[in-house]
């Protein structure tokens, strides 16, 4: 099996709170028309002054460091990065990377793979380049830049850990997920490993698309006697292969000068211990939490913790819920009915104290699952008394055995030819006579017990 090394370069919009850009205070709205959130900042004109760093980007910045295990630079330089396009006003941008850079964090670790480093840098604006049109709204949106080491040796890891990274991410609601990721994929395969890099792929299963092809294309270069040679390559989404651009540029044809309108800025060891204590529990260390505390299965805990707010509420509702009901209850019926409003759990409003009471009628068998099924829809639209709708509407499970055995007596008596299909060997008989039941009860009797009762009943 041939080795491989890969890398990645990823860039993802902040999520700073106050929704504006890096270095000026105009907004950041993906939704806006063209060219209407800017100022002479934003769109370089002659004799504008970038304001200093936005606070909310650089705190942000520094918990993504802290998340990923990162030593933190005490000390923030800011450089231009000079390249000639149509989205870049200035002709630079302004990067805490390159030649004399310090990086905001370096040397950290997730999940096995190494952080060289993550700093911080404004967005060019969006070029049209068929129209030649420029929209200068994204420009000088702040942007997180994760660096890490060739230390990828598959695809199937790569892209594990590309949605384990945008979990942790999640937890400290890092990145706007609305406006996407893109990376530039560094591939190299034996017995060179000379780099190629995949500029800008713009989401996550094209990350992985671009690094399994381009494998493929080095593989067969190196069959046909050919070289590897470094170079910069674009990945075409409709075709799904990586295309030539250029020969790889270094880090000198970017001419990295310090940025002279902005000062160097000083984190203290207080400034950095604060960002770091309102950190979350880390995934990975949730997971294995959750199965020892409370015993649950990894694919269960797995789940729960790809979102904050589910494995948060999973933790309150265990207080009066047993873990089973609880993870089994959350886990598949709310995540499927949050799945089908296309909706997380955060802009809904589910009531917390009526989700518990149901979990509890569950718990306890006064309902069965299938009016649970129903009454979780109806609590994710809105909050109502679940005791009180379950008592108006008369949905309390019927529970007495000599009444259901009766209910099933009666239709054993009126489906013998159904009787006899289950006794021949026809197994999902049973299904039809436990259908009748539970159209005569409305749904309030439990399908397990009925199919106990009807075996016994029948042998």
């Amino acid at each position: 099996m041939t080795k491989i090394k890969c890398g990645l370069e990823i860039h993802g919009y902040i999520n700073v709170e106050n929704k504006t850009k890096l270095f000026c205070n105009c907004s950041i709205d993906e939704n806006a028309k063209p060219n209407t959130n800017i100022c002479p900042i934003c769109t370089a004109m002659p004799g504008s002054k970038p304001m200093l760093p936005n606070k909310g980007a650089v705190d942000k910045i520094i918990a993504i460091a802290l998340m990923l295990d990162c030593k933190i630079n005490k000390r923030m330089l800011f450089q231009r990065k000079h390249y000639s396009w149509p989205d870049l006003p200035s002709g630079y941008q302004r990067t805490i990377s390159g030649s004399y850079s310090n990086p905001v964090g370096i040397n950290g670790k997730f999940l096995g793979i190494r952080i060289a480093d993550i700093h911080l840098e404004e967005d060019p604006a969006r070029w049209d380049p068929i129209t030649g049109e420029v929209d200068y709204n994204r420009s000088g949106t702040p942007l997180v830049e994760i660096v890490t080491e060739p230390d990828f040796k598959s695809t199937d890891e790569l892209r594990n850990w590309l949605k384990s990274l945008l979990t942790a991410l999640s937890y400290i609601k890092a990145i706007d997920k609305n406006a996407g990721v893109k990376a530039d994929t560094n591939v190299s395969i034996e017995p060179n490993f000379n780099r190629v890099e995949v500029k800008n792929v713009n989401s996550f299963s094209n990350i992985v698309k671009a690094a399994e092809y381009e494998i493929l294309r080095q593989q067969e270069e190196l069959k046909e006697g050919k070289k590897i040679e470094q170079q910069t390559r674009a990945f075409d989404e409709k075709n799904n292969k990586t295309l030539f651009m250029r020969s790889k540029e270094q880090a000198a044809d970017y001419m990295f000068i310090p940025e002279p309108d902005l000062p160097a800025i000083k984190l203290d060891d207080d400034y950095i211990e604060k960002i770091r204590k309102t950190l979350p529990e880390k995934p990975d260390e949730k997971i294995k939490r959750l199965i020892k505390e409370y015993k649950l299965k990894k694919d269960d805990a797995f789940v729960l913790c790809s979102d904050i707010a589910l494995s948060e509420l999973f933790e309150r509702v265990t207080k009066k819920v047993s873990p089973e009901i609880a993870v089994r209850w959350l886990r598949f019926e709310l995540l499927r009915v949050l799945n089908y409003h296309k909706k997380e759990i955060e802009e809904v409003k589910l009531d917390e104290k009526n989700l518990i009471e149901l979990l509890l009628l569950i718990e306890n068998k006064k309902i069965t699952e299938a009016t649970a099924k129903k009454m979780i829809e109806k609590l994710v639209e809105k909050p109502f008394d679940v005791k009180k709708y379950v008592k108006e509407n008369k949905l309390e499970s019927i529970s007495d055995k000599g009444e259901l055995e009766k209910l099933c007596k009666d239709v054993i008596k009126n489906n013998k030819n159904v009787v006899d299909d289950y006794k021949s060997g026809k197994k999902e008989a049973l299904n039809y006579l436990v259908g009748q039941v539970m159209r005569a009860t409305k749904g309030k009797a439990s399908p397990k017990e009925l199919n106990e009762i009807f075996k016994k009943l029948i042998s």
